[in-house]
């Protein structure tokens, strides 16, 4: 069982990067950060290799180009961050919530996401490969280019999204709603094996014929 310990300071009162890479640098290795607040802060190309962290909110900070690799964050909130060419690799999300967060070309390849709400977050050229998804909501958020392959999901579904240019190569999307969003030049399967199963609105068939180079007249 994982220890708790809790940063020295009032969790309403901000705590700085610095407070954080100095609790990581001397944090025992099972060590969990728990109650804190991280507000208006900047930082780049730093390291949060494997940080475990609960119980805490992050709001309108940048971590441009940082390592988030195999971290852990279990009911966190993050708002009005960004987080634009970093990387979570591996990392797992617990009851999680992402509002109006910018994850520009971020990396997010074969992290977990449970019980995570995703609002109005721009996810451009994000790189969701081989990531698990379960009971998640993504609502008005885009996905343009960005990569969804060989996403292995139980319950997740998406409302007033884009999926344009998006790669969702070896992803079934069987039951998955694309009636709710905008969608086009996805890319898939020769065969198509992808779209077996899911819902489409009319405009969207006539995209979806393009891919098997029909014309719709």
């Amino acid at each position: 069982m994982k220890t708790r310990i809790n940063i020295p300071r009032v969790p309403t009162e901000p705590v700085t990067i610095e407070d954080i890479k100095q609790w990581q640098e001397n944090a025992e290795e099972d060590a969990m950060l728990t109650g804190f607040l991280v507000a208006g802060e900047e930082v780049s190309e730093e390291s949060f290799y494997k940080l475990d962290a609960s119980a805490g909110r992050l709001e309108r900070c940048r971590f441009l180009d940082c390592d988030f690799e195999k971290s852990s964050f279990v009911d966190v909130i993050f708002e009005n961050c960004d987080f634009s060419n970093s990387r979570f690799g591996s990392a797992y999300f617990g009851r999680c919530e992402f509002h109006h967060c910018k994850c520009l070309g971020t990396d997010f390849h074969e992290a977990v996401f449970k019980h995570v709400r995703l609002v109005e977050c721009q996810m451009r050229y994000a790189n969701l490969s081989g990531t698990l998804f379960e009971n998640v909501h993504m609502q008005q958020c885009d996905f343009t280019e960005a990569a969804l392959r060989v996403v292995k999901y139980k319950r997740w579904d998406a409302e007033g999204s884009k999926f344009y240019g998006t790669n969702f190569f070896q992803t079934i999307l069987a039951g998955f709603d694309f009636s709710e969003n905008e969608m086009g030049n996805i890319i898939v399967s020769d065969d198509m094996k992808e779209l077996r199963g899911c819902k489409i609105s009319p405009v969207q068939a006539m995209e979806v014929a393009k891919l098997l180079e029909i014309d719709v007249v």
